[in-house]
């Protein structure tokens, strides 16, 4: 509708009758082409209060912030038990197997701690993580990201040790080719 045109009766009735049913005020602008402060006004001419107020908005906001809160809680939790798991799966018995030969037959044996590049792999994705539990808990509180930042550089460190003990151990006789 071009500017400065009047608004007939009937227009002016659906426009309210929108309005009334709930609509976003720029939703009924587009809808019935004209100006977002047209509607406003019909609104507010038709005794419409709060029309378009955001508290119903800014409720389900912080409904939605504190339900994607929990998530990521629930989520971080799981990445530090499972890191816990891996790190208990280095000290029991390991199940390693193999297919080969020309038959291409399965081979397994059960040793008493995992082979060294299994160890390794362990403590990786332990350590993988253990990073992803503390990056969402950086996220959490500010204050704590320097605090994580600090404890992960201590983990990386402590890691490259670790590798470097395991790449300097001979392999397990019983780890090859079974």
């Amino acid at each position: 509708m071009a500017q400065g045109q009047r608004i007939s009766d009937e227009q002016r009735a659906a426009i309210l009758e929108d309005i009334r049913a709930g609509g976003t005020c720029r939703g009924i602008a587009k809808a019935h082409e004209v100006s977002p402060d047209t509607v406003r006004r019909i609104a507010a001419e038709g005794n419409v209060k709060d029309a378009f107020a955001r508290a119903a908005t800014e409720k389900a906001t912080r409904a939605r912030t504190t339900d994607m809160a929990a998530l990521r809680a629930e989520v971080s939790a799981k990445y530090l038990r499972k890191a816990s798991e891996l790190l208990d799966q280095m000290d029991q018995p390991h199940l390693v197997f193999s297919f080969g030969g020309k038959e291409n037959t399965y081979n397994e044996a059960i040793l008493e701690r995992a082979p060294t590049g299994d160890l390794r792999n362990l403590m990786t994705a332990s350590a993988v993580a253990l990073d992803k539990h503390l990056k969402i808990l950086a996220t959490e509180t500010d204050s704590g990201a320097t605090t994580a930042a600090s404890m992960l550089s201590g983990i990386a460190d402590a890691l490259e040790k670790a590798a470097e003990v395991l790449d300097s151990e001979p392999p397990d006789e019983t780890s090859t080719n079974i």
